[in-house]
């Protein structure tokens, strides 16, 4: 699973990890969770257990999102897209074990929709702004276990 290339918005960010692929692994895809770490999400709820279509429900900077995982490998891989109001995403989490113990994450998304077209300016510094607070919540999570 690869994000749309054609899309509206792409954004991709990394960072290092000093902790495990396995904590950084459990942390992220235990979706319920991310309220608890992860400042711009109030609320998630995952329907059922993880695996591939299973689909889970979230709100992020007051918009409610659904989502459907379409990609996993555990330890190693996460994708999903999602649709939200005036827009369409994917987006993939790359877990890479160090040799120094620590994870390197990356992490890619596309937005497209007539409301990505239309606040493509303002959306994309929000969207590479919200993956920045993302990835630095999930370091300090993982860091802090």
């Amino acid at each position: 699973m690869d994000i749309n290339e054609n899309a509206a918005l792409k954004t991709s960010q990394e960072i290092e990890i000093e902790a495990s692929v396995g904590t950084v692994w459990n942390i992220q895809t235990n979706i319920e969770s991310w309220p608890d770490w992860q400042p711009e999400i109030t609320d998630a709820k995952m329907m059922g257990s993880l695996e591939l279509g299973s689909t889970f429900t979230w709100k992020s900077g007051g918009f409610k999102l659904t989502s459907t995982i379409n990609k996993l490998t555990e330890n190693s891989f996460i994708g999903w897209s999602g649709k939200g109001f005036g827009a369409s995403a994917i987006h993939t989490w790359e877990f890479i074990a160090l040799e120094n113990g620590n994870t390197l994450l990356r992490t890619n998304e596309s937005m497209d929709g007539w409301l990505v077209k239309l606040l493509k300016g303002m959306m994309k510094k929000k969207l590479h702004e919200s993956l920045d607070v993302w990835l630095k919540a999930l370091k300090v999570a993982s860091e802090s276990r």
